[in-house]
């Protein structure tokens, strides 16, 4: 009798140990195919290209109107070129790449578990809302600070002609 007790108080401890170390968070580091699951929940690589296409197009407009208040003759030509060369830009982005350079920032700074409830979130009702939300929030956002982008954009085209300014005036002398 004694020994059936010892056995079965034996199993319960062992049993409570074992309930113990799964109540333990895995705070082990994310791995690369956790991390990489977690960039397709979110839709991450969609996400980037529509964020870097509304980027592009907000920038073009930006330096089109400080370009035509910082010279009113710019040509519709010259505007067209600058275009040409944001869209040639635009086009050596490489996302793929870029969300590869991600990964490991993901794993130095996640866990397996922050992973896994960051997973469980996005798959969720509430998750998927702000997935789906997400892009126009962000365009919207964006068209929200453009008074604060062109005044910026502003300040420092004014910057970058007081030093032109400058140093046509330094280099004045050199040249006489």
């Amino acid at each position: 009798m004694k020994r059936a007790l010892g056995i079965v108080f034996a199993v319960f401890l062992l049993a409570i140990a074992c309930l113990a170390q799964d109540a333990q968070p895995d705070n082990s580091p994310a791995s690369k195919a956790d991390v990489e699951q977690l960039f397709i929940t979110l839709h991450l690589h969609e996400m980037m290209q529509d964020l870097m296409a509304t980027s592009m197009q907000q920038s073009k407009q930006l330096a089109h109107e400080t370009l035509k208040k910082k010279q009113p003759g710019i040509s519709d030509e010259e505007l067209k070129r600058l275009d040409g060369f944001i869209d040639d830009l635009t086009k050596t982005l490489d996302i793929n790449g870029m969300l590869d350079d991600m990964v490991p920032v993901y794993e130095h700074h996640l866990s397996k578990q922050d992973v896994q409830a960051m997973l469980a979130f996005y798959k969720s009702p509430t998750g998927q809302k702000i997935l789906r939300e997400q892009p126009a929030m962000m365009a919207e956002g964006m068209q929200a600070m453009q008074p604060r982008m062109r005044k910026m954009m502003g300040d420092v085209m004014d910057k970058a002609e007081k030093l032109a300014r400058e140093d046509a005036s330094k280099a004045m002398p050199a040249q006489q």
